[in-house]
């Protein structure tokens, strides 16, 4: 009997003893090989699902870090970008607009040295003393760039008779003025001329007939006769600003003279012939007055200065020291001193033409610069009236002395300001 029946009969319950020992042996045997099979593919399972996460784990780690790489790339390259482009625009194209239009922070005209004055410095000490009698630009000037040809600068203003200071501020915008007031736009500097001189012209007028010459000198007379009448009625310790207009143009060495002879007087300011006597600089703009004033110590000056070859004695401070000066004894050294002094910050404000345009609200200033440069090269430095300070005291005593045409009160005070700290 085969096994196959031999299991059929156990199934039906016909084996006897034996033959259900037989087959309940092969069942034990079976169910151990069973057993033994099911803990292996268990095993074997276990192990390669353990396996299969493991990869997949170490993959997605790979993927995130891949993924996290590649974010930081692109965050840097933007932010670099960003920066670049900041840079780029806030800084380089920036500069590019600063070069373009008048910048007052440059140092192009300073020497080379540690510490260099800003050109807007140099700009208003000789704008204010060729064009403005009676002041100095006083202590140092602030500039700070906005960007893209912005800027916030502000001076400050001495009135040399109150000894007032004042500071303004200016904004400026791409070559233009967009906020100023006041100082150096006051009314006297717009329209080119200064209480008291603006009747230079009527000195040496045009028509030089017999008769109008006569009219002249009679009204000249009588002003000036009203003029020192006024002057006597005054206290003797009243403080004045005049200005004198003198009979003829004096030359600097003959100023020098009148200046020695009356030192009680202080002479603030020189102005300059720059035109033929009794005639305007063009026939469409009006008169022009340009000077210097001969005192040093009324203006700061900086520990460099422009370029000395192109603008000697800029300061004229520097007269000592001056080569061109150094075979020349005293007296003449210090009035040979104020023509070079003169000429010198005329020769500047001509070459700097963006600063005058914007300043002088006159965009033909530097054609007048040009034309006057060529006038005292041919004629010489010469002075036809002066600004003076004093006591009526003091212009009493020294008036007569003086080769005067014509005498202008421009301003007048109770006594000297400090005057106990003089």
């Amino acid at each position: 009997m085969n096994y196959k029946d031999l299991f059929r009969r156990y199934k039906d319950g016909l084996a006897n003893d034996e033959e259900k020992l037989i087959i309940e042996q092969e069942i034990e045997r079976h169910e151990a090989v069973e057993e033994f099979l099911s803990e292996s593919i268990d095993e074997k399972i276990y192990d390669g699902w353990n396996t299969s996460i493991s990869e997949h784990q170490e993959e997605t780690n790979k993927l995130k870090k891949s993924v996290n790489k590649r974010l930081r790339k692109v965050v840097i390259t933007s932010v670099l970008i960003v920066v670049a482009l900041y840079i780029g625009v806030f800084h380089v194209f920036s500069s590019i607009v600063d070069r373009v239009y008048y910048d007052p922070s440059a140092t192009t005209q300073s020497e080379e040295r540690e510490y260099q004055a800003p050109d807007f410095y140099y700009d208003m000490q000789a704008y204010v003393s060729l064009n403005m009698p009676g002041y100095s630009s006083n202590s140092f000037t602030f500039q700070e760039s906005k960007g893209f040809g912005k800027y916030e600068v502000s001076y400050s203003l001495r009135d040399l008779f109150s000894k007032r200071e004042q500071r303004y501020f200016v904004n400026i915008s791409r070559g233009k003025l967009t906020y100023a007031l006041d100082g150096i736009f006051s009314r006297e500097n717009r329209f080119g001329v200064w209480e008291g001189f603006e009747r230079i012209q009527h000195h040496f007028p045009n028509d030089n007939s017999e008769n109008a010459t006569t009219i002249r000198e009679e009204d000249v007379q009588h002003k000036n006769e009203k003029t020192l009448l006024y002057l006597n009625e005054l206290n003797p310790l009243s403080y004045i600003s005049m200005s004198i207009v003198f009979e003829k143009d004096l030359t600097m060495e003959e100023f020098y003279n009148i200046r020695e002879e009356h030192p009680t007087l202080d002479f603030k300011w020189v102005g300059i012939r720059t035109v033929q006597p009794g005639i305007q600089w063009s026939e469409n703009q009006p008169l022009h007055l340009v000077g210097f004033n001969p005192n040093y110590n009324d203006e700061p000056s900086s520990s460099t200065r422009p370029d000395p070859k192109k603008y000697p004695l800029f300061y004229l401070m520097d007269f000592r020291d001056y080569s061109g000066l150094e075979n020349i004894d005293y007296p003449d050294k210090i009035y040979e001193s104020y023509g070079i002094h003169f000429r010198s910050r005329l020769e500047y404000l001509r070459n700097r033409e963006d600063y005058v345009n914007m300043f002088d609200y006159n965009y033909y200033k530097t054609d007048f610069y040009a034309d006057a440069l060529k006038y005292i090269d041919e004629h010489g430095v010469k002075t036809y009236g002066v600004l003076v300070l004093g006591t009526a005291e003091d212009f009493l005593n020294s008036i007569d002395d003086i080769p005067y045409d014509s005498l202008y009160i421009i301003e007048v005070l109770p006594t000297k300001p400090n005057i106990y700290y003089d």
